[in-house]
């Protein structure tokens, strides 16, 4: 049974398609209604039923025209059901369509590369996509990996493992059971230098505009526009760039490229966000 929000008859105004309890969804959907305009949330299947696409030669016409928000969920990492995970794909795969080809606008349209572009889940790859000069060392194994020798100059000093599969990152040599303690501790992980207590500044891009979550004084940094140009080289629309900077507050590094932000990272800045996001999505 579908979990959206669908209202019978026509839709109008924003569709943002995601998990109807995605908090990310919910603000966006009561900011474009308190800004006097209609925004509805569909699940997958239910976005990927209200939209046609007609073909003919070499013109695609994607109807009904609505500005979308895409927040698609990730496939499950396990397999529920061959039907469940087959009804998933062809509705990701016509929603892919439609949001490529729609004349509306789009917030987070899908690229050629696919959903999130170039940013990939290795840190390092991420950076050489991204134009940026070569940073730390980065290993990914299925069992937590000690520092391959010394640091580089300017990486810091403490060597990171993350277990990907819980998300979790514990300072080496701390045990694996530390980093998942219900698991076997068989990965996958991913390890890399950064410094012992780092600290972290999140910038915010929608196009060619950019916000900063902090009040810190960081203007000879030059983050806004660092990301927005880290953003636009990969394709990106709404992201956030992740910053670790050294204690002297006199350099940053890039850490993560977040394609899908968080409500929290968003709510920071959402005083400039909110309205200049409307603004993209009704022209």
């Amino acid at each position: 049974m579908s979990s959206s929000e669908a209202p019978g008859g026509d839709l109008s105004g924003l569709v943002v398609v995601a998990d109807p309890e995605d908090p990310v969804a919910i603000e966006v959907r009561d900011f474009v209604r308190d800004s006097g305009r209609e925004a509805t949330i569909l699940d997958v299947f239910d976005a990927a039923q209200l939209f046609t696409v007609t073909v003919d030669g070499s013109t695609a016409v994607v109807e009904p025209a609505l500005p979308m928000f895409l927040r698609l969920p990730a496939p499950p990492l396990r397999r529920i059901s061959f039907d469940a995970e087959f009804q998933l794909s062809e509705c990701l795969a016509h929603l892919w369509a439609v949001a490529a080809l729609t004349p509306a606008p789009v917030i987070n349209r899908p690229e050629p590369g696919g959903l999130g572009t170039g940013v990939s889940a290795s840190a390092a790859l991420t950076e050489l996509r991204a134009g940026l000069p070569g940073g730390s060392p980065e290993i990914f194994s299925s069992r937590p990996y000690g520092p391959p020798g010394e640091p580089p100059d300017g990486q810091g000093t403490q060597w990171w493992v993350q277990d990907l599969d819980a998300w979790t990152t514990r300072p080496w040599p701390e045990l694996p059971d530390a980093l998942a303690p219900s698991a076997d501790n068989s990965g996958p992980y991913r390890a890399r230098w950064s410094d012992p207590e780092p600290l972290f500044e999140s910038v915010v891009v929608l196009g060619d505009q950019a916000w900063r979550s902090s009040p810190v004084d960081l203007d000879h940094l030059g983050l806004k526009e660092r990301s927005t140009e880290i953003v636009a080289r990969l394709g990106l629309q709404l992201s956030a760039v992740v910053w670790r900077l050294s204690p002297d507050l006199t350099q940053a590094w890039p850490v993560v490229v977040e394609p899908f932000p968080d409500v929290e990272q968003l709510r920071m800045v959402w005083l400039g966000l909110g309205p200049q996001l409307v603004k993209v999505l009704f022209p």
